[in-house]
């Protein structure tokens, strides 16, 4: 059966202790597992001891289907455990927490996951392991700021099915990593306010960003950081014009820093998927940003979302 080996990093203020202690005890889990997220009412229950080898947690929910964990090694550098998954469809997977001290309160932590596709998937493997390394920097970012601060600031309400209307726009295009894209729109808004184009036709509308390609497999992104117009603008290279067309969408409404926005396009796609409705073909999915970076404190920015829906 076709392998999946998915892994992502990253490093946390905090001592070594710290983090470990977090990893082994799942009822912290409910803070910030990218999963758990996504279904904030998942029925848990636990088993065994916090910390000690044979502890666990079992979930079922409509959307994250059934499954569970069990912590099976444990020792100050590495942590193993074993993850059934039940639904929606049988699977198993060897899960590692790698801990490494790079100063006295700095820790390196590296989530990594083997598991094997059903042979039915085999085309999908690629994209598996691009979309599981993906979660996996979702939930580290979230326990990153848990075990730093106490706090989760990354808060994502479904809304439902809209009516947005269209308007013009003035854009940069540009393409990034998955890993940089909140630093890489911010550059690009630099760029665009920065213009002359940005300066004289912006209607003072919210800004906002389309998603054209999400390539898992790359692990890149491509989007248009764009400002809207009144009526249609003319403008020159690099810079790009257009129309967002009006479109019936999901939208979700998230509050909190824009490096955890992750969070509330998984929110997104778990509910289409869950309502099985198709995305657009003609609008690609984008983000409309309510309130101002520069003045507002990171974890009080609100941000909707919008998933456009085939008509």
């Amino acid at each position: 059966m076709p392998a999946l080996n998915a892994q992502a990093s990253i490093d946390i203020s905090a001592p070594l202790k710290d983090v470990h202690d977090v990893l082994v005890d799942f009822h912290t889990w409910l803070v910030w597992s990218p999963w758990l997220y996504l279904e904030p009412d998942t029925q848990v229950s636990y088993r065994g001891v916090a910390g000690q080898t044979g502890h666990g947690y079992d979930w079922v929910g409509n959307k994250v289907g059934a499954g569970g964990m069990t912590l099976t090694s444990s020792t100050e550098h590495r942590i193993e455990c074993d993850l059934q998954f039940l639904k929606p469809f049988k699977s198993f997977a060897r899960v590692t927490f790698e801990l490494q001290e790079t100063a006295p309160s700095s820790t390196r932590l590296v989530w990594l996951m083997d598991s094997r596709l059903p042979f039915f998937m085999f085309f999908m493997k690629n994209t598996m392991n691009g979309m599981i390394r993906s979660d996996y920097r979702r939930g580290l970012a979230l326990l990153k700021d848990h075990v730093e601060s106490g706090q989760v600031p990354s808060h994502s309400e479904f809304v439902g099915t809209v009516s947005v209307d269209g308007c013009d726009y003035i854009g940069c295009r540009a393409t990034t990593d998955m890993t940089s894209i909140a630093e890489s729109v911010e550059h690009s808004f630099e760029r665009l306010y920065g213009s002359e184009a940005g300066r004289k036709f912006h209607s003072g509308g919210r800004p906002f960003c389309f998603y054209e390609r999400m390539d898992y497999k790359r692990d890149a992104c491509a989007y248009t950081a764009a400002l809207p117009t009144q009526g249609r603008v003319e403008v020159e290279s690099p810079l790009v014009s257009g129309k967002r067309p009006a479109c019936n969408a999901l939208k979700v409404v998230h509050t909190g820093p824009y490096h955890h926005l992750g969070n509330a396009w998984a929110v997104l796609i778990s509910e289409s998927r869950h309502q099985k409705l198709k995305a657009s073909r003609v609008v690609s999915p984008f983000e409309c940003y309510l309130n101002d970076a520069d003045t507002t404190a990171p974890e009080k920015l609100l941000t909707e979302l919008f998933l456009p829906l085939q008509e």
